[in-house]
């Protein structure tokens, strides 16, 4: 997995690119340095589910990558 960012507005705060295990981060758009580091957080995730070879839709892996990046605080 390789991790490029690249300035340039959009809609997209990050994507994971399956078939070159890569991840582009724009900067542009986040508040802040958390907010990036969630971001990454997410799409590494989606390289996790795409390694694990894991048969599920994009809903369901949306939904996987949500509980995993709340799931400290649903703890607290």
């Amino acid at each position: 997995m390789k991790i490029d960012f690249k300035i340039e507005k959009g809609e997209n705060k990050g994507i994971y690119h399956s078939e070159t295990e890569r991840i582009l981060i724009y900067p542009p758009q986040h508040e802040n340095i958390e907010d990036m580091l969630d971001t990454i957080t997410h799409e590494t995730i989606h390289h996790a589910i795409d390694k694990a070879e894991e048969i599920i839709d994009e809903d369901q892996e949306e939904k996987v990558i949500f509980c995993v990046q709340w799931a400290k605080e649903s703890l607290i």
